[in-house]
C-alpha cells in the first residue's frame, strides 16, 4: 500500500514524539517498544544498543536524575515515502537544575523507521551530540 509523504511524516513524528516523551519521563519499559525487535539504537561515543532488551538496559542506564526536556524539530524526510523511511531531526536538551531550565546540549538524529501496521518503529536511531 502507498503512502504519502504527508501520512508518512505525521506518523513519524508520532514515533519521535514518543520517544522523547519516555526518555523525558524514564519510562524504560516504553522505548524499546518505539524500535523493531531488532532495532539499533546508537549513541555516538557512549554506544550501540542492538534489540530491544540491551535498548531496555541501556536506557535504564540513562533514566533522569532529575526533570529533564527534548525539544525536537527540523524533522525531515530524507527518503521516498513507504514502509521505511530514513529521517533527520534536530534536538535540544534542556535540564532543570536549582538556577531553573538550561540548556544541556544540542544534537541530531538519523533515523530509519519501519511501518508496522499503523505505527512506525524506529529500525535504527543514531543520537549525535554537537
Amino acid at each position: 500500500m502507498t503512502i504519502s509523504a504527508e501520512a508518512a511524516l505525521a506518523g513519524v513524528q508520532a514515533t519521535i514524539a514518543a520517544y522523547a516523551h519516555a526518555v523525558d519521563a524514564g519510562n524504560t519499559d516504553a522505548i524499546p517498544d518505539l524500535f523493531t525487535e531488532d532495532g539499533v539504537a546508537e549513541i555516538v561515543g557512549q554506544g550501540t544498543f542492538e534489540g530491544r532488551e540491551a535498548i531496555r538496559k541501556a536506557y535504564g542506564a540513562f533514566a533522569p536524575q532529575a526533570p529533564q526536556l527534548h525539544m525536537v524539530g527540523n524533522i525531515l524526510l530524507t527518503s521516498p515515502p513507504g514502509d521505511e523511511v530514513t529521517v533527520s531531526s534536530n534536538l535540544v536538551f534542556f535540564a532543570r537544575g536549582e538556577e531553573g531550565w538550561a540548556v544541556q546540549l544540542v544534537g541530531s538524529y538519523e533515523d530509519t523507521l519501519l511501518r508496522v501496521g499503523d505505527v512506525w518503529k524506529f529500525r535504527k536511531r543514531v543520537t549525535t551530540f554537537k
